[in-house]
C-alpha cells in the first residue's frame, strides 16, 4: 500500500506532499510524491491533505466506553482494542488499580490470554500495575482498605507473568519498596513513582535503586514541606530537578493548569515528557453517577471525580483530545505534542525499536489526521482498523 496526498511527520523532518510505502506489517519507505516508484496496481490510500503521523500510544489508561481493565474479561480488552483506533491510538498499556492480589492476578492472566490470541485493533504492549503499594495519604481514587506495603511473599505472583509486566508504579518511601524496585529493575520492568508522599531523600535512594519515571505529574504526590523546620523537596520538586526521571501528564485540561503544564514541559521537554489519558471506563459515557473500582464516581462537564469531590477518578478524555488540549493550553507545537503521544512514550516503555515513529523497518502503525486534528484513518501493522465515514 502507498499512503499519499498528505504531510508526513518523521522524527527528523516534515515532508509536505509526502508518501509512505507500506510492505505488509512494516513501513518500507518514506519520501516526497514522485520519489518512490511503485507498481501501478499498488493499493493507494488518500490522506486528503491531512497529516500522516505515527499511531498514538496511550501508556497509561484504565478503560473506556464502559470497559475496564479490572473486569478481568477478555471481551473488555478486545473491545478496548477495537475502540481505541477511532481516537488514533494503535497501541496501549492497560493499567490496574489497587485491588486484592487475587483480582490483580486475574487481570494479568486475562491480558496474557488476549495477547496470545491477538487483537484486531490497537496492540496491547503489556500491563501497567498501579497499586497496591501506594501511599494512603496520596491514594487519590484508590481504595484505602486495599492498600498494602511491599511484601516479598507477594512477588512470585508477578514474576510468573514475565515480560507481560511492562511498568510498575509504587510509592518508593514505603517499607520494603527499595528491595522491590531493585527486583523490578533487574527484570527490565519500568519502575515509576506515583501516589507517593516521598521527600527528596526517599527519591534519591529510589532513583539509585531503579526508579526512572513519574506518573501523572502533579497529581497525588508530595510537594514542598518542613522536616525539623528545614524545607525539603517533595516528589513534585524532585521530579522537576532530576534529569534522570521522565514524566507524564494527564492532558485533559482539568487535572493540571496551563501554567503547570508549561512548567513541566519547560523542565523536561518533549523528549522526556509523555501525554497520557489515565482514562477510566467512564470515558464516552453520559453524565451521571456510577460505581467503578468499588467507589462512587460522578461524571459531569467532561470530567470524572469521586462522589465526595476529594479527587478526580481518572479522565473521560481521549488521547487525541488530550494532545490537542495540551497544545492549546500550553502553547506547544503540533510536532512536539505529537512526539509526546508517540515516540516519547515508546522510548519510555522500551519499544521504540518498532513503535512511535514513521521510519523504514518499524511497524506500520499509522494515523491520518484531518486539518482539525480529528482522526480520519488508522492502520495497525499495515491494516486499516478504523476509517471515518
Amino acid at each position: 500500500m502507498i499512503i499519499e496526498n498528505g504531510t508526513v511527520y518523521t522524527p527528523g523532518q516534515i515532508i509536505p506532499d509526502g508518501v509512505v510505502l507500506v510492505d505488509g506489517p512494516q513501513i518500507k519507505a518514506l519520501a516526497r510524491r514522485g520519489e518512490i516508484t511503485v507498481p501501478p496496481d499498488t493499493p493507494r490510500l488518500d490522506a486528503h491533505g491531512g497529516s500522516i503521523v505515527p499511531g498514538l500510544i496511550d501508556m497509561h489508561m484504565h478503560g473506556l466506553h464502559g470497559y475496564d481493565t479490572m473486569d478481568g474479561q477478555t471481551a473488555s480488552l478486545q473491545a478496548m482494542s477495537d475502540v481505541l483506533p477511532r481516537y488514533g491510538v494503535t497501541s496501549f498499556v492497560p493499567s490496574t488499580v489497587t485491588a486484592t492480589l487475587e483480582s490483580i492476578d486475574t487481570v494479568l492472566k486475562t491480558v496474557q490470554e488476549v495477547r496470545q490470541t491477538g487483537t484486531q485493533g490497537a496492540e496491547i504492549l503489556g500491563v501497567h500495575l498501579e497499586g497496591p503499594y501506594l501511599s494512603p495519604q496520596e491514594r487519590g481514587a484508590h481504595r484505602p482498605d486495599l492498600l498494602r506495603v511491599p511484601n516479598p511473599c507477594d512477588y512470585p505472583m508477578f514474576w510468573k507473568y514475565g515480560d507481560l509486566l511492562l511498568s510498575f508504579t509504587l510509592a518508593p518511601e514505603l517499607p520494603g519498596a527499595l528491595d522491590l524496585i531493585r527486583q523490578l529493575k533487574e527484570r527490565g520492568i519500568l519502575v515509576s513513582a506515583g501516589h507517593s508522599a516521598a521527600i527528596d531523600a526517599d527519591m534519591e535512594r529510589a532513583v539509585e535503586a531503579g526508579v526512572s519515571h513519574v506518573i501523572h505529574m502533579f497529581g497525588n504526590m508530595s510537594t514542598l514541606r518542613r522536616l525539623n523546620l528545614r524545607r525539603v523537596a517533595g516528589l513534585v520538586e524532585y521530579t522537576l530537578l532530576d534529569d534522570r526521571l521522565t514524566a507524564e501528564i494527564i492532558g485533559d485540561g482539568f487535572h493540571i493548569s496551563p501554567n503547570l503544564t508549561k512548567l513541566i514541559y519547560k523542565q523536561k521537554g518533549p523528549e522526556h515528557l509523555a501525554i497520557i489519558t489515565d482514562s477510566s471506563p467512564l470515558t464516552g459515557r453520559p453524565p451521571g453517577r456510577y460505581q467503578i473500582w468499588g467507589i462512587d464516581v460522578i461524571v459531569e462537564e467532561g470530567i470524572a471525580f469521586v462522589a465526595d469531590r476529594s479527587a478526580y477518578a481518572g479522565t473521560v478524555t481521549t488521547l487525541d483530545q488530550c494532545m490537542a488540549r495540551v497544545m492549546e493550553n500550553a502553547g506547544i507545537t503540533f510536532q512536539n505534542a505529537l512526539r509526546m503521544v508517540t515516540l516519547t512514550p515508546a522510548t519510555i516503555l522500551g519499544v521504540a525499536q518498532r513503535k512511535g515513529s514513521l521510519e523504514p523497518g518499524k511497524d506500520a502503525d499509522i494515523t491520518i489526521l484531518d486539518s482539525h486534528l480529528k482522526v480520519a484513518h488508522t492502520l495497525v501493522a499495515g491494516k486499516t482498523v478504523y476509517a471515518r465515514a
